[in-house]
């Protein structure tokens, strides 16, 4: 086609269609509304519904459960058109379920399920950040529910906004065993999902309770209002094997928890102290992973020694034979770090020097006196904040750059450091027999028993 040619058919083009027609205006969703009918056979099924002003849809959260919702429209590449503002359709948990023990997309233990409500919850498109959601979720006896998502006015109803469905909270149904836990001013929502375990929901809930009490005490309150804690019997083992946080509307914690597990395992165990804590701290969008999860790794078992659940000593001989797994993380650049090692343990060392070097200043006012400024000024694990302002906020409280100039120099980047030197100076040391010695001569040893003391 010649210049002029082409400019002769755009002006076709143009004549035939008017500006408001090659630009309408895209569709606003004003709100969604989401009816959950929940079976003892773990079915649910969802009739769900927007105020817009025009043609919407629904798409899954993950790709993984696209062939898993059966809907009233046909599916196209994940989408369900919705043209009359709403949608009827089911999710199969129990099928869900089959694909393996993930209680991030489902999981059944005997007569119970428990999963994501990402995993019922379609998103509704257009997306944004201002659409609030109502969810209404019913069961008939003997089903029971337990849902994480934080309570709206009317008896089982909860709210969220659209854009937090794909990482909000976890919900349980079916034969479930529940208690609410006080903490203070604040609820900690426990379920026991259907399974054989040889402790006692009272037990369990007896060493829930004095964990999430050392957090609060680390905190100067519990982190929020309103938690919850679903606990998921394993079959045959005897520990408590994992633990998750997810933290929309309402932060929620899985533990899978050892069918045998006994009492000293659950004292003994940092799992759970380490996901109640990350409730008190921010979520980062693509950064910051170091911090998050540094914090959480380096303040547990100072917590639970402060709870008189682990000995100083144990403490000192765990940080000193497990941090120099982060050292090529924290030498290479935080940021760049991608395994467990790395963004684990390279955090934790980033912590203990910020704490070291605020307590240089006052042996008193620890990195954790930051901490408690980010919890007050709403920096919870529902918010996400940027890396530099929580940063900001921190170093503000603790009068000085402090966690700043470290993350400067082996965040994105990274230098050399000399983590035995550090060690040496806090009066750790390790003997040729490889038992560990605390020295009260070292130049740092004021800061070290600091470290443990109780607020």
């Amino acid at each position: 086609m010649t210049r002029s040619a082409a400019v002769v058919a755009f002006s076709i083009l143009t004549a035939c269609h008017s500006p408001s027609a090659r630009h309408a205006a895209p569709t606003t969703i004003e709100s969604c509304d989401y009816q959950v009918a929940l079976s003892a056979d773990g079915r649910a099924r969802v009739h769900a519904s927007c105020k817009a002003d025009g043609p919407i849809a629904f798409r899954v959260a993950a790709a993984r459960l696209s062939r898993r919702v059966h809907a009233s429209t046909p599916e196209k590449s994940g989408r369900f058109p919705a043209a009359a503002r709403a949608l009827d359709y089911e999710v199969d948990l129990k099928q869900l379920a089959a694909g393996g023990h993930d209680f991030d997309r489902a999981a059944q233990v005997g007569a119970s399920f428990v999963g994501t409500m990402s995993s019922v919850l379609l998103v509704p498109e257009p997306l944004t950040t201002e659409i609030p959601v109502t969810v209404h979720v019913e069961a008939a006896p003997p089903v029971v529910v337990s849902v994480g998502l934080r309570r709206g006015p009317a008896a089982d109803t909860y709210q969220l906004m659209a854009h937090e469905i794909g990482v909000s909270t976890y919900f349980a149904f079916g034969k479930l065993e529940q208690k609410t836990l006080e903490l203070a001013g604040a609820k900690l929502e426990l379920t026991r999902l259907d399974g054989t375990l040889d402790q006692s929901f009272d037990d369990i809930g007896r060493w829930v309770e004095k964990s999430a009490a050392a957090v609060r005490d680390f905190y100067g309150a519990f982190p929020v209002p309103r938690a919850s804690v679903t606990i998921i019997p394993i079959p045959s083992r005897d520990a408590v094997v994992f633990g998750k946080v997810l933290p929309e509307s309402e932060p929620g914690v899985a533990l899978l928890l050892g069918e045998h597990a006994p009492r000293h395992a659950l004292y003994s165990d940092w799992i759970l102290v380490h996901e109640l804590f990350h409730l008190g701290f921010p979520s980062f969008f693509g950064e910051g992973k170091w911090l998050d999860e540094g914090l959480a790794t380096y303040y547990e078992p100072i917590i639970r020694v402060r709870a008189g659940l682990y000995s100083e000593l144990e403490l000192w001989d765990e940080l000193e034979s497990q941090m120099p797994q982060g050292l090529p993380a924290f030498r290479d650049g935080l940021e760049q770090a991608a395994s467990f090692r790395g963004i684990y343990w390279g955090g934790a060392i980033a912590c203990l020097l910020a704490d070291v070097e605020a307590r240089r200043r006052n042996p008193s006012r620890g990195l954790e006196v930051g901490l408690r400024a980010l919890r007050e000024a709403g920096g919870t694990a529902s918010e996400v904040w940027s890396l530099k302002d929580a940063i900001g906020v921190i170093d503000h409280a603790l009068g000085a750059p402090t966690l700043a100039p470290i993350a400067e120099s082996h965040a994105r980047r990274g230098s050399a450091f000399d983590l035995a030197g550090l060690f040496s100076a806090l009066g750790v040391k390790r003997d040729p027999s490889g038992v560990v010695e605390l020295s009260d001569s070292a130049p740092l040893s004021a800061v070290r028993r600091a470290i443990v003391r109780r607020r």
